[in-house]
């Protein structure tokens, strides 16, 4: 083969390669949008798998694990979830909030008083976006001393309201629960 058809030929395989990553990247980019609900589709992803963390009454550490920015400014919170079950949970709404928190305390930045929990079923890898509204400042802070008074023995902690948290608690064997549980 003539060194201008090898050139040529490895021109070819190298614009099919960079074809082939351009339509890879495409793809993955539909993708990830089209979970997003109507007021994120625009919107640029700023934070990914990222600490933050609020000092005062109560240090409050969590992990961002994706913050969208809209064309206003406001940032929106998203939390992905594996799970069989299809619904968030209070402590899906806790853990965003924490976030919220820590986020508006590091960075002075505007954030939605709402969240999302992106729920995956493992398997199928189905996915159902939910709106969830946080909880405020004020509330977080009222949760972080109560868990801390709980844990200094200062305060009694109140049991499950179902049955099958009971059965996953670590403490399971140190509880007392009432008979439901």
């Amino acid at each position: 083969m003539p060194s201008s058809e090898l050139t040529s030929f490895a021109f070819v395989i190298v614009a099919l390669l960079i074809l082939l990553r351009w339509v890879r990247r495409a793809r993955l980019v539909a993708s990830e949008r089209a979970w997003r609900p109507k007021e994120l589709q625009d919107a640029e992803l700023v934070y990914a798998e990222r600490i933050f963390k609020a000092n005062g009454p109560v240090t409050l550490v969590a992990k961002v694990d994706r913050g969208y920015r809209d064309v206003r400014g406001v940032i929106t919170l998203v939390e992905l979830k594996t799970r069989r079950v299809d619904r968030p949970y209070l402590s899906d709404v806790i853990e965003l909030s924490a976030q919220r928190s820590a986020l508006a305390a590091q960075t002075q930045g505007l954030i939605a008083t709402h969240g999302y929990v992106l729920v995956q079923q493992p398997g199928s890898g189905r996915r159902t976006l939910h709106r969830v509204q946080l909880l405020t400042h004020e509330e977080v802070i009222s949760l972080a001393k109560r868990r801390e008074a709980i844990l200094a023995d200062r305060k009694e902690a109140r049991y499950a309201r179902s049955s099958g948290l009971c059965e996953q608690c670590a403490f399971r064997q140190q509880c007392k629960p009432p008979l439901v549980c």
